[in-house]
């Protein structure tokens, strides 16, 4: 262990084989009572996989009670891994069953008129996953034509005077900037600003603001690639690049959906990525979410090795990174491409298509992992090209992804300030959790954490939402009082801010499995949406 502290001390990599993989399925519970009443060292167990440096460093280290409990509740999410697959296809079969055939009085009429609509093609362009049922909007809110304080989209975060004040010499009069870093805002929450600056760089897509364009993209990419196709080309006018579904070989199935689009087919100034995040019904994907393993990846630290394979790792070494993920592309088999490869290869043809073009990465979920770790792996590889043209990386409830040298990594080698979107007690960015020393996952980059009715609060780099491993119980009353709160607002916000905020009976359904598993309705992307469109912050120091 004094091995250990000194090379945590020294904040740099380890030498040697650097991992830690949790079997989980090789998991007994016997196990589980063991690590919490018997404290044998984590690496003695024989689910668990260490490196030898690892296991060197952790010595007669005992698994925690959060490692236990980690183990418990992957073993949940294992069993009902079938049933939730059975029941989410029969809720979204009868959902759009319904919708498609205007209701329960439309099935009859349609019945009687011989026009009944029956959903079996799950890839058609009108089929919604529960995601949009909970939330159908596909319209993209415009930024108000004249800007100003009447603007309240969320904005500026994670920006430094000097950089603003550069930029702000580029704006015209009658825009309307407000520099959070600076203590402008004091301590009351402000209006947020029609430009925002991210690194003293302006950030603009056309009529939208990069929030709002990231949080609908992230939103929409939980669909069909129909759906999809339809909605960027045909609602919001943009220009769709492909929709991409990725194989991971370490489960042997295509589990990583990624869409790529740009503002314009010619002369493109921007270049949006947005990865599929963690789906309803789909107890693999929160599995991950909640997986405490990781494995060294050189300069970058310690990187949870669930995203890694979901992006396209091909060894679990812990060692060699450039075996555990080489630079140049592996030779994949038709139809199952690397999610990494295949994203970085359609990403450098679009900028070298659009030269004025930027690139903006951006996820919900799961898809927020993967689009955090996306440009690390792009500053590993060496990609300057593509990372000098790096606009924005924006993530809405996005889980940890690695420990503090990965944080110092990412603010080391991407040039823009990473944005993590963050509401209420959502239960997905709490995990996994920071378990040291067995895992010590952080997260890094500028947090706009939002309590109360979409006020928020810019936590600068390296800050924490509250109760960041989610189960302290100082926090349980505070919980459930928001989850009560929630259900509330979700019934009447309409009455305030008009029709695009009234919810149905499936999102408000939603809000109520929140009284039970507090966190879980808060993941829901409705409230991200928003909180873009709606919310206001105020800034907070680390």
């Amino acid at each position: 262990m004094v091995a250990l502290k000194q090379q945590l001390a020294a904040g740099g990599p380890k030498m040697g084989a650097e991992k830690l993989i949790i079997r989980s399925e090789k998991v007994r519970f016997i196990d589980i009572l063991s690590m919490l009443f018997l404290r044998r060292p984590i690496t003695s167990y024989p689910f668990v996989e260490a490196g030898d440096q690892t296991a060197a460093d952790f010595g007669s280290t005992p698994g925690d009670w959060f490692v236990a409990l980690t183990q418990l509740i992957q073993k949940a999410l294992a069993s009902a891994y079938y049933p939730a697959l059975m029941i989410g296809a029969v809720v979204e079969f009868l959902l759009n069953f319904i919708a498609l055939n205007n209701g329960i009085l439309g099935i009859f009429l349609n019945i009687f008129r011989c026009k009944l609509v029956i959903p079996l093609n799950r890839e058609a362009p009108n089929f919604r996953s529960m995601i949009a049922m909970i939330d159908g909007r596909t319209e993209l809110k415009p930024l108000p034509a004249g800007g100003g304080p009447d603007d309240r989209r969320m904005q500026v975060v994670g920006v430094s005077a000097a950089g603003a004040g550069k930029a702000a010499a580029t704006v015209g009069e009658d825009d309307y900037y407000v520099d959070v870093e600076s203590g402008e805002c004091g301590s009351a929450s402000v209006p947020l600003v029609q430009q925002q600056y991210v690194n003293g760089r302006l950030i603009r897509l056309r009529t939208f603001s990069v929030f709002e364009v990231t949080v609908m993209a992230a939103k929409i990419a939980y669909e069909n690639a129909a759906y999809i196709e339809n909605v960027v080309k045909n609602v919001w006018k943009f220009n769709f690049v492909g929709f991409y579904s990725c194989w991971n070989k370490f489960v042997g199935d295509h589990t990583t959906q990624a869409f790529v689009m740009t503002d314009k087919a010619s002369d493109a100034s921007v270049v949006v990525v947005s990865f599929r995040g963690t789906e309803p019904f789909n107890m693999r994907d929160w599995s991950t979410d909640v997986n405490l393993s990781w494995l060294g990846m050189g300069d970058m630290g310690h990187v949870h090795v669930g995203f890694l394979k979901a992006l396209g790792l091909q060894e679990e070494d812990g060692k060699d990174v450039a075996r555990a993920f080489p630079k140049a592309a592996p030779n994949a088999p038709a139809g199952k491409p690397l999610a990494y490869y295949k994203l970085r290869e359609v990403v450098k043809e679009q900028l070298k298509k659009h030269p004025s073009a930027t690139l903006v990465v951006t996820g919900h979920s799961l898809g927020g992992a993967l689009a955090a770790i996306f440009p690390a792996l792009l500053a590993l590889h060496g990609e300057q090209d593509v990372l000098d043209r790096l606009l924005a990386v924006i993530t809405y409830g996005q889980p940890r992804v690695g420990d503090k040298v990965f944080t110092d990594f990412l603010r080391a080698r991407i040039r823009v300030e990473m944005l993590r979107v963050v509401y209420r007690y959502d239960v997905v960015p709490r995990v996994p959790f920071d378990a040291p020393p067995v895992a010590e996952y952080i997260h890094g980059g500028t947090c706009v954490y939002f309590d109360g009715w979409y006020k928020g609060t810019a936590i600068a780099a390296g800050g924490d939402a509250p109760n960041p491993n989610y189960f302290d119980p100082r926090f349980l009353l505070s919980m459930y009082g928001n989850a009560w709160g929630d259900l509330f607002k979700g019934a009447f916000l309409w009455a305030k801010e008009g029709k695009d905020y009234r919810e149905g009976a499936v999102s408000l359904l939603y809000r109520a499995a929140g009284l039970l598993v507090p966190g879980l309705a808060s993941h829901s992307p409705r409230d991200y949406v928003n909180a873009v469109r709606l919310g206001s912050i105020a800034a907070k120091e680390a």
